[in-house]
């Protein structure tokens, strides 16, 4: 953001829905320039028609020879109940030859149905909707062996031993876009702080499912006043690289009032649900991820430096450490690379409706804008309603040396990669823009 859009923006912060509109009518204006073109450093490998969803998991294999991928029939509206999603994954040079799995009927544009790899070997996991209930399946890429679990699931252990999940028909409810397009039979739905849904633990091979904790616990820990007349619900979970804990969000909404106004706070559990650390947030978290099975990252909101990259260590929360403080200035999608050196994020659209793919280097503090990619204003979500928004979302291959991000090209929603080769490790990376602390 220019220092006039960061004035708007903690102008109308507040006011979610009023933010949304200025927003909206302030690049309207710039749709009347000329399209800007794509600027990238490196190839970028487009594949039309497909999308991964989130920022949080890799979507690359234990060897990176194959990249998951889902595939839509159709762009530009909300999915409709029993409207399938093709899931599978590419192989070959260049990962181009799609191999379809399956196909799943509960799924959204920004998460996707939640596919992931169970550890390093060859099977996968994804939810479904089958005879009214929300469920995973895990399927054998190599035998087409599948078994069924009786809840979705949100994240899997890195060691694919276990997974966790919510009520995506709450988070749907509340944050309409990233839940499902059913009704299921859930008794709490419309309670405010209920005390029967929560965060769960499904065991991927017993299938054992155990409650870890409720939304009505974690209400009742240190409420805050913006809590008053709300309903609460989770979502975001991700788990540590060691298996060992998992990150969430506790949100709450007055979807009477203004749906798009949420409240967040980032919450750190133990694998049996014991808190170890609610971090300071001042009520605004937006995206988060692990740097290492000690540290944190996450977009939020600093007390004392504002909205910013917040680098946390769990347990010591007064070492807390500001990333990119005068060059991340903006809200994104992170993830760091398996050094714990670099991070991958993006931004959302500017003015002229760019998004740029961005690496910084916490060794040097620096930023690299290595990819300025064009949208298109037909894929400006209407309203909070039918959010169909395509957002990079990067994401790490294994080995550090591929990016896969979705876009938008010539109006089609793509699945991306760009290959950086060994450019990190050499420390030559190319780059469109650069920018020091």
């Amino acid at each position: 953001m220019n220092k006039l859009e960061r004035f708007i923006y903690n102008r109308f912060r507040e006011n979610a829905s009023l933010k949304i509109k200025v927003r909206n009518i302030y690049q309207g204006v710039f749709d009347l320039l000329p399209n800007p073109k794509i600027k990238s450093a490196y190839p970028i490998i487009e594949r039309k028609g497909f999308f991964y969803g989130f920022h949080d998991h890799t979507p690359f294999s234990a060897d990176d020879s194959m990249l998951l991928a889902n595939h839509a029939s159709f762009d530009l509206r909300m999915p409709k109940k029993n409207e399938i999603l093709e899931v599978g994954f590419f192989n070959g040079e260049g990962h181009k030859n799609f191999n379809c799995i399956a196909e799943t009927r509960a799924w959204n544009w920004h998460m996707g149905s939640k596919l992931q790899w169970c550890g390093n070997g060859n099977k996968v996991i994804f939810n479904d909707h089958i005879d009214g209930m929300n469920v995973a399946r895990v399927i054998d890429i190599n035998n087409s062996k599948e078994t069924v679990l009786s809840d979705s699931i949100a994240s899997v252990s890195p060691d694919g031993k276990w997974a966790v999940g919510y009520s995506f028909a709450r988070v749907e409810k509340l944050m309409p876009g990233y839940g499902y397009t059913y009704t299921v039979q859930e008794s709490d739905l419309d309670v405010d702080i209920p005390e029967t849904s929560g965060i769960y633990r499904i065991d991927i091979n017993s299938g054992d499912k155990k409650e870890l904790i409720s939304i009505n616990d974690l209400a009742s820990i240190d409420p805050l006043p913006s809590m008053k007349g709300t309903k609460h619900f989770l979502t975001h979970t991700v788990i540590s690289p060691d298996s060992s804990s998992f990150i969430f969000l506790h949100r709450w909404v007055n979807p009477e009032k203004d749906i798009s106004k949420r409240f967040s706070r980032l919450i750190v559990c133990d694998i049996d649900g014991n808190i170890l650390d609610i971090f300071k947030t001042d009520g605004m978290v937006s995206h988060i991820g692990w740097q290492d099975s000690e540290h944190v990252l996450a977009y939020c909101r600093d007390p004392i430096f504002d909205d910013k990259y917040v680098l946390f260590k769990i347990g010591n929360p007064e070492e807390s450490l500001i990333i990119g403080k005068s060059t991340l200035t903006s809200d994104g999608h992170p993830s760091y690379d398996n050094s714990g050196r670099w991070i991958v994020t993006d931004t959302y659209q500017d003015r002229r409706r760019v998004q740029n793919l961005v690496l910084h280097d916490t060794k040097t503090d620096t930023r690299y804008d290595i990819a300025k990619i064009p949208g298109s204003k037909e894929f400006q979500s209407p309203s909070p309603y039918q959010h169909w928004a395509c957002d990079l979302h990067p994401r790490w291959s294994r080995n550090a040396n591929l990016l896969c991000f979705d876009a938008i090209f010539q109006g089609e929603r793509s699945l991306c990669t760009l290959n950086l080769e060994n450019d990190l490790l050499e420390e030559n990376l190319k780059y469109i823009e650069r920018r020091d602390e």
